[in-house]
C-alpha cells in the first residue's frame, strides 16, 4: 500500500471540513470512532414509537449504528443502573437519556460531560434550566412536561360547569358534580340493574414515588411556595411545604378514592378513562391513551393546573429528559451529533405530532415558519393513511410549559424526593396532626443540603 503525504495546509483544510461536517471538537476527531453508538434510555411511553423512528432516521442519514439498550421500567431503576455504570467505567455508554431532576447529580458525580456549546434561544427558558449545574451547561433538553388537569368536559357542560379556575372551584364543583351524578347513577342501577362505577371527583399521583413528589411541590407553589428557593424553612417559604400537604390531605379526604394513595400515572389514567374520575392531573403524554377510551374535545379535554389564589399565577412542575454525553463515551462526536439531530428543530416538531411536548418554541409555531418533521407520516411506509397521533391543542400545552418551574436543582435531589415521599405518604395514611408536616420541612431542607437520609417515622409516632 502506498502512502499518501498530505501538505500541512491541506492537512489544515481536510481538518475543518470534518469538524464542520460532524459539529466536533478538534480533540474529539484525534481517534477515528469505532462501533455503534450506544444509547440508554428508559422506555418510549408513546404509542408511536417516535423516539425509535427519529434515531434511525439519523442512523440511514449518517451510515452509523445506533445500539438502543434499555434500561428498567423505574425511574429509580434507571438512575441506579446509570449511575453504577458511569462511576464503574464499564457501562460502554455513549448518549444517556436522562430525568430532568438528574443533572446536577449525574454532573456531580462525574457520570456526564459538559456539553461543548451553548444552547441556542429556541429552547423553552424553563426547559434549558434543567441542563444548567455549576454555571455549566451539561446536556440538550430532549422532550418536556408539564402538569395538566385533565376534565371530563361532557359531564361538566351537563352541569353547566366549564373547565375550573382555581383549586377551590374544582373541590366545590367536583363536590357538587359527583354527588348528583352518583345519585342518578344508582337510581339507574335499581332500575335496570346494571351497576354502574362510583364516580370520584379527581385522581392524582399519590403513591409513595417520584409523582408524589411532584403533586406536593405543585401543591406547595399554591401556598406561596417558590420554586427558585433553596429552603423550606427560611423567609416566604416557611409554611408552604406544610399547608401544601394539608391541602393533598384535604382533596384525598373529600374528592378522591382512597386508591389515590396508590396510583401512579398509568393507574390514575385507567381510572379517569373508565369513568371514574371527574378530574386528572397527569402529564400530556398521557392524552393519546385517555383518548383511546374517551373523544378529545368532546368527552373530555385538558387545560393548565389550576391558578392559586393571589396573584392568579397557574404552575407546575416541569417533566421531562434531557440527553448528555457519557463521560466514559468512546464515540462522543457521533454521540454529539446524534444529539444534535433528535433535538433539532424538525425533530422536536415530529415529538410533538406524535405524543410528546416538546423543547423548543419553534415546535409549537403555526404557518409557514413552523418547522416540518422530516419524518413519513405514521404508517405511510406501510401503506396507511398516516393518522396523526391524538394530542393535547399545541397553544394549551405551551402556555402550561411556559408556565412550568424545574423541581430544585441540587446533586442531593433524590434523598430530598425520597424523604418527600416517605413523610407525605405517611401523611396520608395515618391519623397524625400538623407535627408530620413540620418535621418534614426541615428534612427536605436536610436533604436538599446533603445532611441527611430519609426517615421512615410515621405521623402517629409525632403524638
Amino acid at each position: 500500500m502506498t502512502a499518501v503525504r498530505t501538505t500541512a495546509p491541506a492537512a489544515a483544510l481536510c481538518l475543518l471540513l470534518t469538524l464542520a461536517v460532524s459539529g466536533c471538537t478538534p480533540g474529539e476527531q484525534d481517534v477515528p470512532e469505532k462501533g455503534a453508538i450506544v444509547f440508554a434510555t428508559g422506555s418510549d411511553l408513546s404509542s408511536s414509537g417516535i423516539r425509535q423512528d427519529l434515531i434511525r432516521a439519523w442512523e440511514k442519514a449518517h451510515g452509523r449504528t445506533v445500539r438502543i439498550v434499555e434500561l428498567p421500567d423505574t425511574a429509580d431503576g434507571q438512575r441506579s443502573q446509570l449511575l453504577a455504570a458511569g462511576q464503574s467505567g464499564n457501562g460502554g455508554y455513549d448518549v444517556l437519556n436522562l430525568d430532568v431532576a438528574w443533572t446536577a447529580e449525574f454532573a456531580e458525580a462525574g457520570v456526564i460531560r459538559p456539553w461543548p456549546a451553548s444552547l441556542d434561544g429556541d429552547f423553552l427558558g424553563s426547559v434549558a434550566k434543567t441542563v444548567e449545574y455549576d454555571g455549566k451547561v451539561w446536556g440538550v433538553p430532549f422532550n418536556t412536561d408539564a402538569g395538566l388537569l385533565y376534565y371530563r368536559k361532557d359531564i361538566l357542560a351537563a352541569y353547566h360547569h366549564g373547565a375550573p379556575s382555581t383549586w377551590d372551584e374544582l373541590k366545590d364543583v367536583a363536590t357538587e358534580v359527583t354527588r348528583d351524578y352518583n345519585r342518578k347513577a344508582a337510581h339507574g342501577a335499581a332500575a335496570d340493574g346494571k351497576k354502574r362505577p362510583t364516580m370520584y371527583g379527581m385522581v392524582a399521583q399519590l403513591r409513595p414515588y417520584e409523582g408524589l413528589t411532584v403533586n406536593t411541590l405543585e401543591s406547595a407553589w399554591v401556598h406561596g411556595g417558590d420554586p427558585e428557593a433553596t429552603s423550606f424553612t427560611k423567609g416566604e417559604q416557611v409554611g408552604a411545604l406544610q399547608l401544601g400537604v394539608a391541602e393533598l390531605k384535604n382533596r384525598l379526604d373529600t374528592i378522591m378514592p382512597h386508591e389515590a394513595t396508590a396510583m401512579d400515572e398509568t393507574e390514575s389514567r385507567r381510572w379517569f378513562a373508565d369513568g371514574r374520575a371527574l378530574f386528572m392531573r397527569n402529564w400530556p403524554v398521557e392524552y393519546a391513551s385517555v383518548a383511546h377510551k374517551l373523544t378529545p374535545g368532546k368527552e373530555f379535554d385538558v387545560t393548565q393546573l389550576p391558578a392559586r389564589p393571589g396573584d392568579g399565577k397557574r404552575m407546575s412542575v416541569l417533566g421531562g429528559q434531557n440527553l448528555a454525553i457519557s463521560a466514559g463515551s468512546k464515540r462522543p462526536a457521533g454521540a454529539r451529533s446524534l444529539i444534535e439531530a433528535l433535538t433539532g428543530a424538525g425533530s422536536e416538531r415530529c415529538l410533538l405530532e406524535r405524543g410528546f411536548a416538546a423543547t423548543r418554541n419553534s415546535a409549537y409555531r403555526d404557518g409557514p415558519t413552523a418547522p416540518r418533521c422530516p419524518l413519513p407520516p405514521r404508517d405511510a411506509e406501510r401503506g396507511g393513511p398516516g393518522a396523526p397521533e391524538p394530542r393535547p391543542d399545541p397553544r394549551t400545552l405551551h402556555e402550561a410549559l411556559l408556565a412550568a418551574e424545574p423541581r430544585p436543582r441540587s446533586a442531593h435531589y433524590q434523598t430530598f424526593s425520597k424523604v418527600v415521599q416517605l413523610g407525605v405518604s405517611a401523611f396520608l395514611n395515618g391519623r397524625g396532626g400538623t407535627a408530620i408536616a413540620d418535621r418534614l420541612a426541615r428534612e427536605a431542607d436536610d436533604a436538599l443540603g446533603g445532611r441527611s437520609t430519609p426517615t421512615t417515622k410515621r405521623p402517629a409516632d409525632d403524638g
